[in-house]
């Protein structure tokens, strides 16, 4: 309760401390896309942006007056958030807001944990490794959508014995079925699945079940867990978002389309659009970004730069950087067309209110983040790793305070995981324990990749 209490402050004076003492240049507004150098996103198009439209009080005002929306967006405190909106009277579009978000930033802490579990149990193999990290490594391996995972699992299956191997023979018999649906798996042999979905609900976590391995030469101990409870954590909060908007499931399959998992089969991009609801707060600035972003990881990938500028202001303002004919995105390009897209929103916003208001600034760094990381998108879909990587840096540079979204962060954890990167991957997990219930279950493979990275290290190297 104290939580909720702490976000019942108005959303206009949370804000205003954000802005506090900020000082940015002269806004920069203009005509159509290419009339004026300092124009990024068309001028039809920054009107319908949500931090624009917030400008006007009316607008505002639900967002400011309700504590849930203080909660998730100015705290990112989805447990809070979500105790608020689910208070009589209950506010469906927020509930399923919180749980849609839920949902993505599980599957990015199964994501880190299956590639944390990869990289320290097979990549980093000792013989000294007990057997059970075969079931490991499958279940990992089945996460990622390897093929290999059917080795793994053979393996443990025929030396290991008790509840991992139980859940990771119902895995391999699901694997070789070549069952591809969404969620449809069986979690009912995945240790400490949560219930049936309750609109509003918190699964109990305090309990997941936690295996105590032991290496084979020294008995030292060993605590890991399946990162199948994290998938099962993220089937449950999409079933509730859904259930949440009366059977509605387009809006939270928008949302979730950029961080489904490998081994998910995505459904068809929905035609629906979102509400504001579902942008305030958010790096997506008008309701066509959603598709936008869906089609560029799941649909038509790069090309779909070019299928939405019209409709997508992310999609215009990073249109002149990306290269369709060689593949490329031009990461200096989207930063700086990232900052010009923050004087243009904030300009806006300013001459809609008749001036500059302490809410202008946060919100239009919320657009600056927006074009980054969807500059960030567009490489990855091109396969061009290192604008990738340097797009992701700034992106994280750019995720901080009511910015941080955590599927974002931890979807940077989980690469970073990848890359071996253990010590920037635990802080960025650690940040998020205890604010998002259950994502400890990643911290074991990332600790146990971590010790094993500094262990073998060359004295005086620094590790990642």
């Amino acid at each position: 309760m104290v939580l909720v209490k702490e976000a019942g402050h108005h959303l206009a004076a949370l804000v205003f401390v954000l802005a506090a003492g900020c000082d940015g240049g002269e806004p920069v507004v203009g005509g159509p896309q290419g009339s004026d150098p300092g124009v990024v996103i068309p001028g039809a198009l920054v009107g319908r942006t949500w931090p624009v439209l917030m400008a006007d009080e009316a607008i505002r005002a639900p967002f400011e007056q309700h504590p849930g929306w203080a909660a998730l967006v100015m705290q990112r405190d989805h447990p809070g958030a979500l105790a608020a909106f689910s208070a009589e009277p209950a506010l469906p579009a927020g509930q399923a807001r919180v749980h849609a978000e839920l949902a993505a930033s599980y599957r990015q802490a199964a994501l880190l944990a299956a590639q944390a579990t990869v990289q320290v149990w097979a990549e980093e193999r000792r013989e000294e490794d007990p057997p059970e990290v075969d079931c490991l490594v499958g279940l990992s391996q089945i996460i990622l959508a390897q093929d290999t995972a059917i080795a793994s699992l053979t393996a443990c299956t025929a030396n290991v014995s008790g509840p991992i191997a139980e859940e990771a023979t119902a895995w391999l018999a699901w694997k070789q079925a070549g069952a591809a649906e969404a969620l449809a798996q069986p979690f009912a042999a995945t240790p400490g699945h949560p219930p049936a979905p309750v609109v509003g609900g918190l699964p109990d976590v305090s309990a997941l079940p936690v295996y105590i391995l032991h290496d084979r030469v020294e008995a030292r101990e060993i605590p890991a867990a399946s990162p199948m409870t994290l998938v099962a954590l993220a089937g449950y909060h999409e079933s509730a978002a859904v259930l949440a908007l009366g059977g509605e499931a387009s809006i939270p399959a928008l949302l979730l389309a950029p961080w489904r998992l490998p081994m998910e089969l995505v459904p068809a991009l929905p035609a629906g659009t979102l509400p504001i609801e579902q942008l305030f707060g958010s790096p997506l600035l008008v309701a066509e970004d959603a598709g936008f972003l869906a089609d560029l990881s799941h649909g038509q990938g790069l090309a779909a730069v070019s299928e939405w500028k019209d409709r997508s202001a992310l999609a215009a303002a990073i249109g002149p950087c990306v290269d369709l004919a060689a593949r490329t995105v031009d990461p200096a390009c989207a930063v700086e067309r990232a900052g010009r897209a923050f004087e243009q929103v904030r300009a806006a916003m300013e001459i809609k209110s008749g001036g500059e208001q302490g809410y202008h600034r946060p919100f239009a760094e919320m657009a600056r983040l927006g074009v980054v990381r969807a500059a960030e998108m567009a490489a990855a879909a091109a396969g061009d790793e290192k604008p990738m990587g340097l797009l992701r840096l700034s992106g994280i540079d750019l995720s901080l305070g009511a910015a941080a979204e955590p599927h974002y962060l931890l979807s940077i954890a989980a690469w970073d995981a990848h890359n071996k990167n253990s010590s920037r991957a635990s802080e960025t997990l650690h940040a998020q324990i205890g604010h998002i219930p259950g994502v400890e279950v990643a911290r074991f493979p990332l600790d146990a990749l971590h010790v094993r990275l500094s262990r073998e290290s060359a004295p005086g190297v620094p590790m990642h």
